[in-house]
């Protein structure tokens, strides 16, 4: 299979690319490496097939790199709600503009099927347990820029390609683009350098999913394309309040402890239990990975210096981000299609949805 990733060079890509070419697919990396890492994309990902080194919402680059495709999937963009934050504009282009541009040129060129990375946050904070037919409820321009990526995708691709969307858990684990800025992975850089866990309360709720996982039910998905579908990503048994996180880390990582302190009023405030069981039910056996498992791999990556220094912007998307634009490495393109679509963003309804 002809596969195109789309943001194929970050934390998730590049785990995807090594599972997808393991499996003899061929796979061309699109990435705008955004966050101007010293890493060459051939070290980043030693097996892929390809890699194109341009602006994802860029159609004509879009265009060359799909012609032949048989699956697109749309992983890149600003993850999490600091990111975001930094420039509001920039995020909508690069989460929301930039997958609509991507699907309408896939569908131009005949792509059969369009994947897209969407993500949890959506459910925002809910009571009781979330599943793919509980209507979102996003709290922050990342949710936002997720939910109506995936609601105008629908209607783009209908009748013209497979639309499959993933809505990821939490991520953890370790990737040859290392990301340290989520929970499980942040806590666990934390206790080996420091000893020390901090933790503000901790009651809020996070569906969690290793990243070698997510290749797993990415290829899966790629195999069996079936009209437009939904999968929550991740597993039951890996959802937990932010304190068991912090527990399961203390317990993996020797002589570390949790500085416990007062509920903090945090500008995130999701909190929901997420089940999985659509996504069980269709791929059996995938998403088996457990938090210690990830835990003990981020750990030794800190422990040895693979990871040289947790503190670097490398590791963290808000730090990297804003080093980024201040080095002119990234900022908003305005073209015409990014002003239509930011409109499009900016006269969203949210109240209704």
């Amino acid at each position: 299979m002809r596969i195109v990733l789309l943001g194929g060079a970050g934390y998730l890509g590049t785990v995807a690319t090594a599972y997808l070419t393991g499996l003899g697919h061929h796979v061309t990396v699109v990435d705008g490496l955004i966050y101007h890492r010293d890493d060459h994309p051939h070290r980043l990902m030693p097996t892929v097939s390809a890699f194109v080194h341009a602006d994802l919402r860029d159609p004509s680059a879009m265009r060359h790199a799909m012609t032949d495709a048989d699956a697109v999937v749309h992983l890149g963009g600003l993850v999490g709600e600091p990111a975001c934050a930094v420039d509001e504009q920039l995020a909508v282009e690069l989460n929301y503009a930039s997958p609509l541009i991507a699907a309408k040129i896939a569908a131009a060129v005949g792509v059969p099927h369009y994947v897209f990375f969407s993500s949890c946050s959506v459910y925002g904070s809910r009571e009781g347990i979330v599943d793919e037919d509980t209507v979102p409820n996003p709290l922050g321009i990342y949710a936002r820029t997720k939910v109506l990526a995936e609601q105008r995708l629908a209607s783009l691709l209908e009748g013209r390609a497979d639309l499959t969307v993933l809505r990821l858990a939490t991520a953890y684990g370790r990737s040859t683009r290392q990301r340290l800025d989520s929970v499980v992975n942040r806590m666990t850089a934390q206790a080996v350098t420091t000893g020390h866990i901090p933790l503000n309360g901790g009651s809020q709720r996070r569906p969690l999913v290793h990243v070698a996982d997510v290749a797993q039910v990415l290829a899966a998905t790629l195999n069996t394309p079936a009209g437009q579908r939904t999968f929550n990503v991740g597993s039951d048994h890996e959802n937990f309040t932010i304190a068991e996180i912090a527990e399961i880390v203390e317990a993996a990582v020797p002589g570390s402890r949790i500085d416990r302190g007062p509920e903090r009023d945090e500008a995130d405030a999701r909190d929901y239990r997420t089940s999985f069981a659509r996504l069980a039910a269709a791929f059996p056996g995938v998403c088996g990975t457990r938090l210690r498992e990830g835990v003990n791999e981020v750990a030794e990556a800190v422990a040895t210096k693979e990871v040289s220094d947790p503190d670097l912007p490398e590791y963290d998307n808000f730090k990297g981000l804003v080093a980024s634009r201040e080095a002119g490495h990234i900022s908003v393109l305005r073209s015409a299609e990014c002003e239509r679509l930011y409109g499009d963003y900016a006269t969203a309804d949210w109240s209704a949805r």
